[in-house]
């Protein structure tokens, strides 16, 4: 439903600028009242977790990309850790787990790897010279052993997100996955004053043509950083945030739009080569600017921008 109360249909078929522009329109365009979505049957997946270094993980970044349906990597700060996760479409039945290996599980995941860690990273909020041998050994306890397991894509795909997180992410080009990650590691082992929780999680995107997509005209890698608010307390995170959009930048990355960045309009137009286009599109269709705020006059300015 647009700024005048008429209804306006999208459709691919019907006319696909509009509709490239709709998919990714971050709510300014109007109301969406109705979305058909293509289905496909349900499926299971397999998944396989085990732990590399950085670097190998690097140098053969392309054959773990093509290696599996499914491709995503966790690095650990103050290690060379990683954890690759290959995520395989398979007809394999569903693994079976015993109530024994359910409890078993629950203590890891959830006693360890969710409860110890928070509290772990309270403390570290009065002693930050702890976060590096917390991340050092969460990494060693929790992911050093490899996983194999067969469930539904759902619960594959899905995981815990564990406690309360500030988190930033980017999109990248995929050819300058390694550059950011060793460009991120330095400046990490050169800010001694400044301690980062883990993980940097990696995962990659084929490209597309939605106009303000990251991912539109060129396959692309997110990397997302994190730092945790352990219990709710308010941690430092703004001068790790500031030099990570500084190196994601000078790499031509593109921000996540469901995520906060710090990014204005001017630089909005130089990475995206149809956001004029967009601009023009968004003001046609609601030119009461209904639904204007202060966050879209940041990211996206009153000015109308030809392409």
């Amino acid at each position: 439903m647009l700024s005048d109360g008429s209804v306006k249909k999208f459709s691919a078929d019907r006319d696909k600028e509009l509709f490239l522009a709709a998919v990714c329109s971050l709510g300014s365009f109007g109301i969406i009242l109705r979305v058909s979505l293509q289905c496909e049957a349900a499926f299971n997946l397999q998944l396989r977790q085990y732990s590399l270094g950085l670097q190998d993980v690097i140098e053969h970044l392309d054959v773990h990309i093509e290696g599996s349906d499914h491709f995503r990597f966790m690095w650990f700060p103050y290690t060379d850790g990683v954890v690759v996760c290959h995520s395989q479409r398979t007809e394999k039945p569903i693994t079976k787990v015993s109530r024994l290996q359910k409890c078993y599980d629950w203590f890891w995941n959830y006693g360890i790897g969710y409860y110890t860690l928070e509290f772990f990273y309270y403390l570290s909020t009065y002693h930050p010279f702890l976060v590096p041998y917390i991340n050092r050994i969460f990494y060693n306890l929790m992911y050093s052993t490899p996983v194999s397991k067969v469930d539904r894509s759902y619960k594959i795909f899905n995981f815990e997100c564990l406690f309360k997180q500030y988190v930033n992410e980017w999109a990248i080009p995929k050819s300058k996955t390694g550059v950011v990650l060793w460009t991120l590691r330095e400046w990490m082992l050169s800010s001694p004053d400044i301690y980062v929780h883990f993980p940097v999680e990696v995962r990659f995107v084929k490209g597309d043509n939605i106009l303000i997509s990251p991912a539109y005209g060129q396959d692309v890698c997110y990397i997302n950083i994190i730092m945790y608010r352990p219990y709710g307390k308010t941690v430092p995170y703004k001068e790790y945030w500031r030099a990570y959009e500084n190196i994601m930048a000078e790499a031509n990355g593109r921000p996540h739009w469901a995520k906060a960045h710090n990014v204005k309009a001017e630089t909005f137009r130089q990475i995206y080569p149809y956001f004029g286009k967009w601009c023009l599109i968004r003001e046609m269709l609601d030119p009461i600017n209904m639904f204007y705020n202060a966050y879209m006059a940041r990211i996206f300015s009153m000015e109308s921008q030809t392409t």
